[in-house]
């Protein structure tokens, strides 16, 4: 009689379920991800519905306006994500109602609502809020006020000013709730990017100088590799721009707002960085199917590229936020290398366009180590604090 083997239980066999409060637990750490996912969101659902109920309260309920509509509506177009985008769209729409009211008022009182003066009147409000340079939701707020105070202001009492009224109410609310709920920096997020792109492309570094010393056929591999990082280095300036804009008029930010700038201005040496690498990248995949390098030159050459990623390596220590300035750090002699690579190409061994390639490809890793320890330009906020640049954030 034959003996029968169980199979082996897989984990999720093996694995007990839990009762009662332990399910809840249980299902709540595996939906952990999609929280997180969503805490963003629903936080900036919630900042936004309070605001807008506070404002139909003290529009409706406080003031007692007949049509308190537009207050809500103003507290939901102006609560954004970090506190100085709020208060440039509630000083737009502010600045837009008010243009718009003037621009009309005149029109609904003198000539009424006919084909041609709503035509005209959206047209003056919108070469009025052009003209004025009231930002993007200014310059579309002045033809809509106009427009509604055109219509609604030869039938509704008072509606101009009511209009006006819920704006502030609004705006102000949505400004308030922003200060209130403050956004987070996300400082150590921007500075964990450019860790990790800077980290990533030392590896492509030292890849390429592994495939000069033992060539891999893996050109078009890097290549692709290098290509990638270019939609990298977009995601991480775009996370670098969002903790530098979450910094302005935050009361509990503004420490980071430094180091945030400051990050702001690394990133265009590391931008440079990634240039050149595809650079590399693309100059060797470009090579000759014959391409082959004498083991001298393929060693001094694979040694800068080696020193370059450790140079990036150097570099990158200083994003975090212990190391973001340290007092002697320790560089490879990339001018000595540059030299002797250069040298090496210059010699008999090397075919004129091999001696090209080379080159080419130390020329790029030298211009990133200029450009890694060059002094940053000062990365100030566009425009400074200055209150036209709540129009043009």
């Amino acid at each position: 009689m034959g003996l029968v083997m169980a199979a082996p239980e897989s984990d999720e066999q093996t694995m007990e379920v839990p009762d009662g409060s332990g399910r809840v637990a249980h299902a709540l750490t595996r939906l952990r991800p999609q929280l997180k996912w969503l805490g963003a969101p629903v936080l900036q659902a919630a900042k936004t519905a309070v605001a807008a109920g506070l404002s139909w309260f003290v529009a409706a309920d406080l003031i007692g306006n007949n049509l308190p509509v537009f207050a809500p509506l103003a507290a939901v177009l102006t609560v954004q994500v970090t506190v100085w985008d709020s208060v440039s769209r509630g000083v737009q729409r502010v600045l837009g109602v008010i243009v718009g009211v003037l621009v009309a008022f005149g029109f609904a009182r003198l000539v009424g609502v006919h084909i041609w003066s709503v035509a005209l009147v959206v047209f003056l409000s919108w070469i009025a809020g052009q003209l004025l340079r009231l930002g993007t939701q200014g310059a579309v707020q002045v033809p809509v006020t106009a427009l509604l105070v055109l219509v609604l202001g030869t039938t509704t009492n008072e509606y101009a000013w009511d209009r006006v009224v819920d704006t502030f109410i609004g705006a102000g609310i949505g400004v308030a709730i922003s200060l209130v709920a403050l956004p987070r920096t996300h400082l150590a997020d921007a500075q964990a990017e450019v860790r990790s792109l800077a980290t990533h492309l030392a590896t492509l570094l030292r890849e390429f100088a592994a495939g000069l010393r033992s060539p891999d056929g893996g050109s078009s591999t890097r290549l692709a590799k290098a290509r990638r990082m270019s939609a990298d280095a977009e995601r991480t300036a775009a996370i670098i721009q969002s903790s530098v804009a979450a910094t302005r008029w935050n009361p509990t930010g503004y420490r980071d707002r430094p180091a945030a700038e400051e990050l702001e201005a690394d990133l265009k040496a590391l931008n440079t960085v990634e240039r050149a690498t595809r650079g590399i990248a693309r100059v060797l995949a470009d090579a000759p199917a014959d391409f082959c390098l004498p083991p001298r030159t393929a060693g001094v050459l694979g040694d800068l590229l080696d020193q370059v990623a450790q140079d990036l390596d150097e570099w990158a220590s200083r994003v975090t936020p212990d190391l973001r300035r340290p007092p002697a750090p320790t560089r490879p002699d990339i001018a000595a290398s540059f030299h002797e690579v250069v040298l090496a190409a210059r010699s008999g061994d090397l075919k004129p366009e091999t001696a090209a390639i080379v080159d080419a490809i130390a020329i790029d890793a030298n211009r990133i180590s200029d450009e890694l320890w060059a002094e940053p330009e000062p990365a100030a906020t566009k425009n400074g604090l200055r209150w036209r640049s709540l129009l043009n954030p």
